[in-house]
């Protein structure tokens, strides 16, 4: 999965450049708005071949923008005044393809194009050092658990089966008390069960926008520890968003054990039969947005003996 986003990376990077060459035709042809727009493009896509490796995209320029100010220009990874240049470009672009008397400037297009020449060359030798990092990380264990964050909005696209049959594989590889394996996994794309499931609880409403919705529930009968069974749950939970991250897909848990006021309702909903219990509603779809996830390590939580 790391070698696809990173292959995606450079795809990106590769149509900023093809965007910059468009930009410099269209300016030797005097054609200043194409040459503005394209100038925009190249610098939009060289912002996308950054962020696409935190696994964050969006079909919204703005958003683009601001995470990559928020993340690279704030925190110092690339200049502060990138975000002075990505401001201005956006604004001319938007006044070459919208404003109906805007006549563009030759000095304002050839200026931009040397401000995106500036911003790929500048992103360029940092992009090459992390997508050799992330080449060399792709063999680590558990890198997913350190990039998994909640998604709450999806993608209309489906998740083909193959993915959910890995995930599940995941989530039945968890540990158990007395290796009991209580689960049951219910799975629908059924556009109405999943809308009537996203009104469970006013923590549910998530779900309606996900393309595909699991459904884990534990099964009563001849349990060897039954007291464990939650923990047994949860551990299985895990591994479902974590292979889900490991895939490239969103999910998040929408919490409905131990109230059994929601338990019943989603019962209802699946049409459990009488020892089966529903322990959580987990949509899985492509996120349309991703962020990095916070750095939660505290070492005032560690207690030595």
């Amino acid at each position: 999965m790391e070698e696809v986003r990173v292959e995606y990376s450079k795809r990106h990077l590769e149509a900023a450049k093809e965007c910059l060459a468009s930009s410099r035709i269209s300016f030797d042809r005097e054609e200043m708005d194409f040459s503005l727009n394209r100038s925009y493009y190249a610098i939009l896509q060289a912002l996308r071949a950054v962020t696409l490796l935190d696994r964050f995209d969006s079909n919204r320029h703005k958003a683009v923008i601001s995470y990559f100010n928020r993340y690279y220009v704030g925190t110092n990874i690339f200049p502060s005044g990138t975000s002075r240049l990505i401001d201005s470009a956006f604004k001319l672009k938007s006044c070459a393809d919208y404003e109906d008397f805007y006549l563009a400037d030759r000095k304002d297009a050839q200026q931009q194009i040397t401000d995106a020449e500036g911003i790929i060359s500048m992103i360029e030798p940092y992009l090459a050092k992390r997508w050799a990092e992330i080449t060399k990380e792709e063999a680590l264990p558990m890198s997913a658990i350190f990039t998994r964050t909640s998604t709450r909005q999806f993608e209309p696209r489906p998740v083909e089966s193959k993915y959910i049959i890995k995930i599940l594989r995941a989530a039945m590889a968890a540990p158990s008390a007395v290796n009991q394996q209580p689960w049951e996994f219910y799975v629908t794309e059924d556009p109405d069960i999943i809308s009537r499931l996203s009104q469970v609880s006013p923590y549910s409403r998530p779900a309606a926008n996900a393309p595909v919705v699991i459904v884990p529930c534990w099964h009563t009968d001849n349990l060897n520890a039954p007291q464990m069974v939650q923990i047994d749950m949860a551990l299985a939970t895990q591994n479902i968003l974590l292979e889900a991250e490991e895939l490239g897909l969103g999910a998040v848990m929408l919490g409905i054990a131990p109230i059994e006021e929601l338990m019943n309702a989603v019962a209802e909903i699946l049409k459990l039969p009488e020892n089966f219990k529903a322990f959580t509603i987990i949509p899985v779809g492509w996120p349309v947005n991703k962020r990095p996830q916070e750095d939660r390590y505290e070492p005032s939580r560690i207690h030595t003996l």
